[in-house]
C-alpha cells in the first residue's frame, strides 16, 4: 500500500501542471473584459499580473491598452512594462499607469460580482434562511 502512495507522490511532484500557477494572459486589448485566454506560468515562483498603459497618439487621440500574463516577480512585470513604454516615438506615446500582481490561480481576471455587498447580503440570507425558518416551526 505505501508503493501507492509513493507513486501517487512522485506523479503529483512531477507534474507541471500540478505545479504551476495559472494566469489570464494577454496584451494589447482596449477592453479588458475581453481576456480569457489562460496560461500555465513556469513552475518556478511566479505571480499573475495585471497593467494598464496609456496611449496618446500625434493627432492627439488617447486610449488605454490592458496586459495580463504571468512574471517571475512583481518587479520583473513592472520593468517589462516599462520597457514597453520606452518604445514611445513622437507619433505614438507610452506611459505605464499601474501593475497589480497576485499569487493565486487566475487571480488577474476581472473583480468578481460576488466581492459586492448585496451579494454577500443574498448569500447570508440564502445560507441562513432555512435555519431561521426552522426555528420558527
Amino acid at each position: 500500500m505505501k508503493g501507492i502512495h509513493l507513486v501517487l507522490l512522485a506523479v503529483l511532484l512531477c507534474s507541471q501542471q500540478a505545479l504551476s500557477l495559472r494566469c489570464y494572459s494577454c496584451a494589447d486589448v482596449e477592453n479588458i473584459n475581453k481576456c480569457q485566454l489562460i496560461f500555465s506560468c513556469a513552475p518556478t515562483p511566479s505571480v499573475c499580473y495585471k497593467g494598464s498603459m496609456t496611449f496618446t497618439t500625434a493627432t492627439g487621440e488617447t486610449g488605454t491598452i490592458h496586459a495580463k500574463g504571468c512574471a517571475p516577480s512583481c518587479q520583473e512585470a513592472s520593468q517589462a512594462m516599462q520597457q514597453i513604454s520606452n518604445l514611445s516615438n513622437p507619433a505614438f506615446n507610452l506611459e505605464v499607469r499601474d501593475v497589480a500582481c497576485c499569487e493565486k490561480d487566475l487571480c488577474n481576471g476581472v473583480a468578481q460580482v460576488a466581492r459586492s455587498l448585496w451579494a454577500l447580503a443574498g448569500g447570508l440570507l440564502l445560507s441562513l434562511g432555512p435555519a431561521l425558518l426552522w426555528a420558527r416551526l
